[in-house]
């Protein structure tokens, strides 16, 4: 049975009262979300621009299915219709003359559907709210699974029936890597893009932790150079696969949002582990660690993550452009000289300083230390879900 993890957008879900379009990247849990928490007169599903599905299984023309909905919504019912980003513009005008009686709940993967949504010419204009779906939060999974690095995993839901704990993801991560790249090519097909070889390289080179766009074109040699790379990576960013961090030095650090994907890309790019047999000495999951917990931290401060690669410090807290904490976070222990090297670096930064072990508590010689119970107290007081 797979595992299913609650999350901070299950109350919003169940909140929605008007006409909405939940979005996010393909794979994130907006179906089971929309399923478990939706209270739902009728659902479907287009399967192409020709077909629909509804939650029986059973296939119907899309304009059998359409009318459908629209007869939920004369009767003040609620109606969903999935994958929406297949259906044919033609029929967006339809939609737009539908009767508001009744709730509609548009499901999209894709991130490209909102702008053509909320396009000044669209007909769907005004008619719908967005609701954004990423990978799920740190504490919302750790609060549940209390292991802080299984859970940086099972952010990602569509990791979570491959995997039982972080071995089991390094002894498979060659299987794991070519469902990944199928997974990268339906995000690309659903944003009505082609996932080209400098796109997929630009992933590659972002999972092995090479950030600056300047390195990146170094390396890939496009025409256009930087700004070539800098265009393609926000529009990795915009389509929900790559996340943008600010640093101290006012450039960006970017990275794979997704944890497991950006560890596979590494294992990819390093050791070509979809063609060869190799055994991986190790993979960087401190990396994945670091901003997970970074992310958490930010909440619990109510600030913005910042990553200072300059200074070498692994999570700094912005608040009114002012860094307030600056953390060392490792996976192991860490130990006293090393507690006091990162305290003398972090100083310089920050007004605050803080040590973060998923191993055991360091010693208290910071400003807060944070061993795996503190960070566990930490995720209950900022997650939105019961932990029972």
């Amino acid at each position: 049975m797979r595992l299913y993890l609650r999350r901070r957008e299950e109350n919003i879900i169940k909140g929605i009262n008007s006409w909405t379009l939940v979005y996010g990247r393909r794979k994130t849990g907006k179906t089971t979300l929309i399923k478990n928490n939706l209270k739902f007169d009728f659902y479907t599903l287009i399967a192409n621009s020709n077909y629909a599905i509804d939650v029986n299984d059973k296939i119907m023309k899309v304009e059998e299915a359409l009318n459908e909905v629209k007869s939920v919504l004369k009767k003040g019912g609620v109606a969903v219709i999935d994958e929406f980003q297949r259906l044919p513009e033609i029929y967006w005008s339809v939609i737009s003359n539908w009767p508001r009686d009744g709730v509609l709940v548009l499901v999209a993967s894709s991130y490209g559907i909102v702008n053509k949504v909320f396009n000044r010419n669209s007909p769907l204009l005004g008619l719908f709210l967005p609701i954004e779906i990423g990978i799920i939060s740190y504490e919302d999974v750790l609060v549940q699974l209390k292991d802080p690095i299984l859970s940086v995993l099972f952010r990602d839901p569509w990791i979570i029936p491959f995997i039982d704990n972080y071995q089991d993801f390094v002894r498979k991560i060659k299987q794991l890597t070519l469902a990944a790249k199928g997974l990268i090519g339906e995000v690309f097909k659903e944003e009505e893009r082609q996932l080209t070889e400098i796109y997929y390289r630009i992933l590659l080179l972002l999972g092995e932790g090479i950030w600056k766009t300047s390195d990146i074109a170094g390396i890939i040699q496009p025409k256009g150079g930087s700004a070539t790379i800098s265009s393609m990576i926000n529009k990795l960013v915009k389509m929900g696969l790559v996340q943008k961090i600010p640093t101290l030095s006012k450039e960006y650090y970017y990275k794979v949002s997704s944890p497991p994907l950006s560890l596979i890309l590494y294992a990819e790019s390093k050791y070509a582990v979809s063609e060869l047999d190799v055994e991986i000495p190790e993979l960087p999951i401190g990396r994945e660690v670091q901003f997970s917990v970074g992310e958490l931290l930010a909440k619990y401060f109510n600030g913005v993550l910042y990553y200072s690669p300059k200074e070498d410090i692994d999570v700094i807290i912005v608040k009114k452009r002012k860094p307030i904490w600056a953390f060392e976070v490792k996976i192991g222990e860490i130990t006293v000289g090393e507690a006091r090297e990162a305290i003398k670096r972090m100083s310089k930064v920050a007004e605050n300083v803080g040590l973060v072990s998923l191993k055991e508590k360091p010693e208290e010689i910071a400003d807060m230390s944070i061993g795996p119970k503190e960070l566990l107290e930490i995720a209950n007081k900022v997650s939105r879900i019961s932990s029972s």
